[in-house]
């Protein structure tokens, strides 16, 4: 069980959660949002959440999801195999560490409304955008598909009345280079544009033994997106967007070899140093454990095109919108699934496409606010995959036949919320979501000839899901500067399927995997006061988490595992924000979590509790910032942040060679500013103290060895950047 005074005595000394708030000025600035599909100031909205403006990513340097979880309460990431490659996110314990590419995120991420099925290019919109609102528990009634553990939304800024630009630059270590800038401005009357680009790359920072080939984990992203805004009248809007961003490498993905063992009776995998797995292979003694022992000449190559329309219609009592999405993604890659020059890899083909539709309508009037709608998507993703064969030395010459897959999801919703007043200071609100989801799975294996598809396995092939999803909330508001508010929700992730390389329902047990649900009963408050300079928040929650789509790499089969299992989760959240004085802002988030995943079986031996993966028990973030003004004119300002993790695991059987100590994560800034506010420069150093961490692992210890994935070293880079 959590110790409650355990969290409180720190965060109180701490100061909680910078996400929410400015820090140009005295006094906690407000970021509007629209978590609720309406437009509120985050202190108003009854839901455990984190906001930052764009300026502020910048300033934070959040360049990836990664980053964003330094500074969000609940929220940790795991790296599918290194930078650029899809991410595991982990929201309040809630996460899909399938790192099969067919699958879905429990923890939804939306661009602009739209839902990204794939989460593919993901770190790629993270240029000229608004806000970002982290929003956490189910989010099913209002945003759908796969909202159970919460979502995460980009919000990218649109087109401007007025002309207007601003350009970034920023030169680093490693020879990093980002360059992100927009232009936006009028097109006569009725009409504005807004292009926006960024390209960011730098050189790979896993230092190889094999002198020959690639350092790995380089970068080589690139984003273009054209925005068009119509407004013939004051009560319509019609937003076009068409991005596409793309990246294109030769070192991207390379994994650290460790050498490892799975001995009876667990065979859970543990640490076995100096036994490399492979007879003639000498593991050298790395410089930083970083280090790869790489020849292979791997790749990593992705491409999305996403298209989205927004039209607004806007009545005397009742607004209608219409969002319309499509995105095509791909995936070219080939990675050394061991980090030595043996045999072990795998290449990858998937491709995806997808189109959704939503139309909704809202109004209100006096006590209430109410909203209803319809969603549709349509999903589909193919591809191949294969191995390298065995005994080949020298690199993946010779790739075993493929496993040619293709997955075609169809869902449709209906859904409505509303906020019913029912007193001056007590609120009610209460959301219903009704979905209906089919997917059909064709699975074919070239190199052992087993298929998996409603011709071999009938029924099995397909899914045929109904749920349905609600939020019952109260929330009181006793003055203009406190809401506390309780409620139960409910959020599901429809069932899946296993991609691994062998395709058998009898050699891959659970296929399919059925639906999870999640039922979460929560409570908490925001405050204001100290005239506005000082913020505190809190939340605690419990979770009733049935059938959880968790995931073991399956040895003997050496397939991706996925499997229902229980879970009880517990946590609380506290965050402060305070501005004691003129220019001095100091901020920090603490987060506890008791996350158990409940039965699991070792190897169908014996069933144990575990705790879920990637969820450290403690999590605390601390950030001051100090502005002052110059005598010449302009500004200065000095950052900090600190960032700790506790210890976590990285599979569901909680093995030794998947456990990862508790560590800290410093960055610091330095940042000037110029009198009219144009110009700013800046150094910055992330991971100052060169903390060595792994953001994932994987286990492979049955062939004697595992992989591990690394988070960055210390990085020192500067940026300059101007408005107009």
């Amino acid at each position: 069980m959590i110790k409650v005074t355990s969290i409180v005595a720190p965060a109180l000394v701490a100061l909680v959660s910078a996400p929410v708030v400015s820090v140009y000025a005295q006094g906690l600035e407000e970021i509007v949002v629209t978590a609720q599909k309406r437009e509120q100031a985050a202190q108003d909205v009854p839901i455990s959440m984190t906001a930052f403006s764009g300026d502020r990513a910048r300033e934070l340097v959040i360049d990836s999801t990664l980053d964003l979880a330094l500074y969000t309460p609940g929220l940790t990431m795991g790296q599918n195999s290194g930078d650029g490659d899809f991410p595991f996110i982990a929201l309040r314990g809630v996460s899909q560490r399938d790192f099969s590419d067919i699958n879905e995120s429990p923890s939804a991420v939306y661009i602009d409304e739209f839902y990204k099925a794939n989460l593919i290019g993901l770190d790629q919109q993270i240029f000229d955008i608004e806000r970002i609102e982290v929003l956490r528990g189910p989010q099913g009634t209002l945003y759908g598909r796969n909202a159970t553990g919460g979502l995460i939304h980009y919000v990218t800024a649109k087109p401007s009345r007025e002309s207007e630009g601003y350009a970034n630059f920023t030169y680093g270590e490693y020879n990093r280079i980002k360059l992100e800038g927009a232009l936006s401005g009028p097109l006569g009357d009725t009409a504005s544009a807004r292009i926006s680009i960024l390209q960011h790359q730098y050189d790979g920072w896993v230092d190889n033994s094999v002198a020959s080939n690639e350092d790995g984990n380089a970068l080589n992203n690139t984003g273009v997106r054209g925005q068009l805004l119509f407004e013939p009248g004051d009560n319509l809007s019609v937003n076009l967007l068409l991005q596409h961003s793309s990246n294109d490498n030769d070192a991207g993905n390379m994994f650290s070899h460790v050498s490892a063992d799975d001995p009876p009776p667990t065979f859970k995998a543990i640490p076995n140093i100096g036994n490399p797995g492979y007879a003639g292979f000498v593991e050298p003694t790395p410089d930083d454990p970083r280090d790869t022992h790489s020849n292979r000449d791997i790749y990593l190559k992705t491409e999305q095109t996403t298209g989205i329309a927004r039209i607004a219609w806007t009545g005397d009592d009742m607004e209608f919108v219409s969002v319309t999405g499509f995105e095509e993604t791909s995936k070219d890659a080939l990675f050394d699934s061991d980090g030595t020059p043996f045999e072990r890899g795998t290449e990858v083909h998937p491709n995806g496409d997808q189109f959704s539709q939503e139309f909704r309508v809202a109004g209100g009037a006096d006590r209430l606010q109410w909203l209803a709608g319809v969603y549709l998507i349509n999903y589909d993703i193919d591809g191949s995959q294969a191995r390298c064969s065995p005994g080949f030395a020298g690199g993946c010459g010779v790739i075993r036949a493929p496993v040619n897959y293709e997955l075609s999801t169809n869902s449709q919703a209906l859904f409505g919320n509303l906020d019913y007043q029912l007193s001056d200071t007590v609120g009610l609100t209460l959301g219903l979501r009704f979905t209906q989801e089919e997917k059909n799975y064709d699975l074919d294996n070239q190199d052992t000839g087993l298929a998996f598809n409603s011709s071999t396995v009938g029924d099995l092939a397909t899914l045929d899901d109904s749920n349905a999803d609600f939020n019952l909330r109260l929330s009181w508001t006793p003055n203009d500067n406190t809401l506390a508010y309780a409620g139960v929700s409910r959020g599901h992730k429809a069932g899946l399927f296993n991609l691994g390389f062998t395709a058998r329902a009898g050699a891959i047990p659970g296929i399919p995997v059925d639906t999870e649900t999640l039922n979460s009963f929560e409570a908490g408050f925001k405050s204001n006061f100290q005239d506005d300079t000082v913020r505190f928040n809190g939340a605690a929650f419990a979770y009733n988490y049935d059938d959880s789509q968790a995931f073991q790499f399956d040895g003997t089969t050496l397939s991706a595992q996925a499997f229902n299992s229980d879970a009880d989760i517990t946590g609380v959240e506290l965050e402060l924000a305070a501005s004691p004085s003129d220019g001095f802002d100091v901020v920090a988030t603490a987060t506890a979590l008791d996350a158990t995943l409940k039965d699991v079986t070792l190897f169908g031996l014996q069933m144990v509790d575990a705790k879920m993966p990637l969820t450290p028990d403690m999590k605390l973030t601390l950030l001051a910032r100090y502005e002052w003004d110059l005598s010449g004119g302009g500004s200065m300002a000095v950052e900090g942040d600190f960032s700790w993790f506790d210890e976590q695991y990285f599979d569901s059987f909680n093995s030794p060679s998947h456990f990862e100590e508790s560590y800290s994560i410093t960055n610091a800034r330095l940042m000037w500013y110029s009198a009219d506010g144009r110009w700013n420069a800046g150094v910055f150093a992330e991971n100052l103290s060169d903390t060595v961490y792994r953001t994932f692992s994987f286990d492979l210890a049955f062939l004697g060895f595992s992989t591990d994935v690394y988070g960055k070293p210390r990085w020192i880079g500067a940026t300059v950047g101007y408005n107009w």
